[in-house]
């Protein structure tokens, strides 16, 4: 009988000496790629993007994305200038444009094939009204921003372009 509750804690030890071997050699190889901030300059700078956009300024638009800049919109690839110009037509098409629910962060990659590599994340709802159908329109996107010295050179935005496809056919 003791050969029995012996042969149970020693199973027992095994197994939890594994389980603290395991979670050590988790924590030892584990890779930490970068920090994430969600109240730093370039995150605060994102979403004061999507209130100069929301009120037809542009002005930190001009300043902080370069005229040459990669940006991919969807599948479409343009560059800054014509990606600032394009969010300038949006208000010619729209009106009552906000962005609301916006949320950012930032990831300051510290290893891996990203490293020094600085990205903003940021996700909001666009929402507006046709200028011409009268319809309002609600849309989810998302938006990446690429930094270097203080200034983005690649974006990728996501978005439906359904409602802007309806309103420039609209307009036609």
């Amino acid at each position: 009988m003791f050969g029995i509750i012996n042969l149970k804690l020693f199973k027992m030890k095994k197994l939890f000496i594994l389980s603290l071997l395991s979670i050590a050699l988790t924590k030892l190889y584990a890779q930490q790629t970068g920090t994430i901030k969600d109240n730093d300059k370039l995150t605060k700078i994102a979403l004061d993007f999507h209130e100069d956009y929301a009120t037809n300024k542009h002005e930190l638009w001009d300043e902080m994305l370069n005229d040459d800049a990669e940006v991919h919109v969807n599948n479409s690839k343009m560059t800054g200038k014509e990606v600032k110009e394009a969010f300038k037509s949006h208000h010619m098409i729209f009106n009552n444009i906000e962005i609301i629910d916006a949320y950012a962060h930032t990831n300051y990659f510290s290893g891996g094939e990203n490293k020094g590599d600085t990205w903003t994340n940021s996700w909001f709802t666009w929402t507006g009204t046709g200028n011409v159908t009268g319809i309002g329109y609600s849309n989810k996107a998302h938006f990446d921003f690429q930094w270097e010295n203080g200034k983005v050179i690649k974006m990728l935005c996501f978005f439906d372009s359904k409602a802007l496809n309806m309103e420039i056919a609209a307009n036609k």
